[in-house]
């Protein structure tokens, strides 16, 4: 982090600068040749109101080609950091999970990435039960599309996006932690301790989606959330009805489903 405090310096001599903080995948052990630095750098609302857009994010690029960023600098007012704490968003919370506080002079940051970075029991619990509908209605309809009139490929594909997408999410949740952003999905679930067979079996099943294949990765699914202690998933009829029937389910599918 000492070329990211080096990168930093120009605005640590801002007064107007509330605190500075790194995230993205230069705070993380899969960190590569292609990984860059995103440096945040909050303001107070006033500063960043004279701020002109061109200084509001600053990409700096590496010589030569393929272009690549090599450290991008992204301004952003306290008070619009404050409102990212009740954001539905999982790029707002799970970079926060990870992030390196390089400046932070009267402790207003820290409080604030600790707050972005919590996941409360409720929300984990509505969301595991969301998306584990959501994983098994894509599935269910990603068969019917294939065996009826409407098996078209882009249809297929997005179905099982869908799927697996969904399935992504209760893995993370039931690691208890924020689902990653997608280019780092696997790397993050195996840092987690998410089983190795567990995810290439995912990788398998989606790769060639037949019927036994899909219902294997269910039961898979199902027995590794058991040894996580989990037992939303033990009655499907229930979770059906929670989403579709009860005040809380239906606003939580609301909130949550199809992100």
């Amino acid at each position: 982090m000492q070329r990211a405090k080096d990168l930093s310096r120009p605005y640590v001599a801002r007064k107007d600068v509330i605190g500075i903080y790194v995230v993205g995948s230069a705070t993380r052990p899969q960190r590569d040749e292609l990984s860059d630095y995103d440096i945040e750098v909050i303001l107070d609302d006033a500063a960043y109101a004279q701020t002109p857009d061109a200084e509001r994010q600053v990409f700096v690029y590496r010589d030569g080609e393929p272009k690549v960023v090599d450290y991008e600098f992204y301004l952003r007012p306290w008070s619009e950091f404050l409102a990212l704490v009740s954001s539905t968003q999982d790029l707002f919370h799970y970079p926060y999970q990870h992030a390196v506080i390089v400046h932070d002079p009267v402790g207003r940051i820290a409080p604030v990435i600790r707050r972005l970075a919590e996941l409360p029991e409720g929300i984990r619990q509505d969301r595991l039960r969301a998306h584990y509908l959501e994983f098994r209605f894509a599935l269910g309809r990603a068969r019917k599309t294939a065996q009826g009139g409407r098996n078209r490929d882009l249809n297929l594909r997005l179905l099982r996006g869908d799927a697996a997408s969904a399935l992504v999410k209760v893995l993370f949740l039931a690691a208890r932690s924020w689902p990653a952003t997608h280019h780092w999905v696997e790397q993050e679930l195996r840092l987690l301790g998410v089983p190795a067979a567990l995810v290439q079996d995912m990788e398998a099943t989606f790769r060639d989606p037949a019927h036994e294949r899909t219902k294997r990765l269910v039961e898979t699914v199902d027995a590794w959330l058991n040894e996580r202690g989990e037992t939303f998933h033990h009655d499907t009829s229930a979770l059906i009805a929670w989403a579709f029937h009860r005040d809380e389910g239906k606003s939580a599918f609301e909130r949550w489903a199809g992100r």
